[in-house]
């Protein structure tokens, strides 16, 4: 970055930043342009881009949106791997008052289609290829199968082969990409941006696959993002002299908030890597001077144990947020020695980043064994199964409500299901001392939390089951040392004395288009599910017996 960051030593040095004083994302790029412009924002690998230079990036490419029809209230879904265009073409988005949906390009065409029936997006924009994956070409057959026809497709990359109805998304004007030329769409005149939305109307939709088996598209207004970045600064006392390292996909609210909102409203510029490489992460760290990072436990498991094996003293981060996923004690400890202070912190892509976030002030015991104390401007409640609150300690259903919670669900079932009294119910068990400090006891929904993704097993069970030589399927969680759960399936054959092989199911799997992510690692073999009287699964059952193999 051109101004490394410092080792923060607590509140008491940051700066006093002013925070932003608009109440719309789409007013972030402007603002931030004018109080830092030469500051990076933003950096991936040799290509750099500047608050004001990412502001006339974005309102390039807004002025494209518009000139080809795109507007307030379209969809706009962006399915790529980290890059700076996917900062461009959210932020774009909000500047004309259109609704930004990311898209994790672990999902693959299972998943997309669900997406892009429930989104209708009026604009997509996407890679060539990622891997062996021809990301174009699958989200235009999930398209064509929705029946849709976008008004903007754009394709990012220099060494593509643009089909029709696809152009190349416009570059930043202050750093362009080699060999970049102007989109066959480009403005030749000047074009009139409609104002951003008014903040109480959504402006980002983040799928997750929550419990059900089609992704659920959560719905988020400008406050509750431009609140839950805000608190980086307010609690971790985060400033401009910080650097950040996006580690998590962009397109995911942790990775939306290092790479994205946190500068644009704290001024921590960002750097941001390709993937996720742990010899890569520490060499931008020491590279960078980062002081900071937000992601999935996997991450810092990974570093730290890169760090311990290595003698040389490199720049470390000051700060780690470790959420998503369950964070053992020991390994916070194992971060402190080596002079992370890293935390746990307890929040969703519903509540736009941070319910709970400890300060610089907290100690190693309660970062090592408590998620954090409740962030202010949120109402969170332990309640019993009658959703009475329960005293300070006890342990119960947790429920929450304020600016940071998002404004429902695409689908209007799911909302009432999660929000049946204007409370917003995680399905998370869990207990808050007398000082507000929360800890996670468990969950009472049937998720798998693998590295931070949130995995359906419904969804998991119903693509195995449409294997012909497969009767019925059971998926659970089961404890991983590095991604805190793996997927585990339980298989009941048509033929049991011949169940078809962990193989070749793994294989259907993949060829039905399901997010490799998804596909078990531990896979069993029954005569017959355990079930109740009923005929639900009784997969605490389950769980015993993968213990026992």
């Amino acid at each position: 970055m051109d101004e490394p960051g410092r080792r923060a030593t607590g509140q008491a040095d940051r700066i006093d930043v002013d925070r932003i004083e608009v109440d719309r994302v789409g007013l972030l790029t402007a603002e931030a342009a004018r109080r830092r412009p030469d500051r990076e924002a933003a950096r991936l690998g040799e290509r750099v881009v500047t608050f004001a230079g990412l502001h006339r990036w974005s309102e390039s490419v807004a002025a494209d949106l518009v000139a080809s029809g795109v507007g307030p209230g379209d969809r706009v879904m962006i399915m790529l791997p980290n890059s700076l265009e996917v900062l461009a073409a959210v932020t774009a988005a909000w500047r004309i008052g259109a609704i930004a949906v990311p898209v994790v390009p672990i999902y693959r065409a299972h998943e997309i289609a669900q997406i892009v029936t429930d989104a209708q997006p009026s604009c997509v924009v996407t890679g060539e290829r990622l891997g062996e994956r021809a990301l174009r070409a699958e989200l235009d057959t999930c398209l064509a199968g929705a029946g849709l026809d976008p008004a903007v497709r754009y394709v990012v990359g220099d060494d593509h082969d643009p089909a029709a109805g696809w152009r190349a998304m416009p570059a930043p004007d202050a750093v362009p990409a080699p060999g970049a030329v102007p989109a066959p769409g480009a403005v030749a005149a000047p074009v009139v941006l409609p104002d951003p939305a008014p903040p109480e109307v959504e402006c980002l939709r983040l799928y997750t696959s929550g419990t059900t088996s089609a992704p659920k598209g959560a719905r988020l207004a400008s406050p509750a993002l431009i609140t839950g970045a805000w608190k980086f600064h307010t609690d971790l006392g985060l400033d401009e002299r910080d650097v950040g390292l996006a580690l998590a996909p962009v397109t995911h609210i942790a990775g939306l908030l290092a790479a994205c909102l946190v500068p644009l409203t704290c001024g921590a510029g960002a750097v941001l890597l390709p993937r996720w490489n742990v010899l890569g992460a520490v060499e931008a760290i020491d590279r960078h001077r980062a002081t900071w990072s937000l992601g999935a436990a996997v991450f810092l498991n990974d570093m730290v144990e890169h760090y311990e094996g290595r003698a040389d003293d490199l720049h470390k981060l000051t700060y780690f947020v470790s959420g998503g996923a369950s964070t053992a004690p020991g390994l916070i400890e194992r971060a402190d020695r080596l002079g992370i202070r890293a935390m746990r912190t307890y929040g969703m892509t519903e509540t736009a980043g941070p319910a709970t976030l400890a300060g610089p002030e907290a100690t190693l015991e309660q970062r090592a064994n408590w998620d954090g104390p409740i962030v202010d401007g949120l109402d969170v409640q332990i309640v019993d199964d009658e959703r009475r609150p329960v005293p300070a300690g006890a342990e119960g259903h947790i429920r929450i409500r304020g600016e940071q919670v998002m404004l429902g669900y695409s689908d209007p079932g799911a909302t009432r299901a999660a929000m049946p009294d204007g409370w917003f119910y995680p399905g998370d068990l869990g207990l808050i001392d007398e000082n507000r400090w929360m800890r996670i006891t468990g969950r009472t929904k049937d998720i798998i939390n693998r590295g931070g993704e949130k995995l359906s097993s419904a969804d998991i069970e119903a693509a195995i089951q449409c294997h012909p030589e497969v009767a019925a399927a059971a998926v659970i969680g089961v404890p991983h040392d590095r991604l805190g759960e793996a997927v585990c399936a339980f298989v009941v054959g048509r033929s049991p004395e011949a169940p078809p092989t962990p193989e070749v199911l793994a294989d259907f799997l993949l060829r039905t288009g399901l997010a490799k992510v998804k596909v078990p690692r531990e896979w069993h073999f029954l005569e017959a599910l355990p079930i109740t009287a009923s005929g639900k699964v009784q997969k605490h059952i389950l769980r015993g017996q993968a213990g026992s193999h």
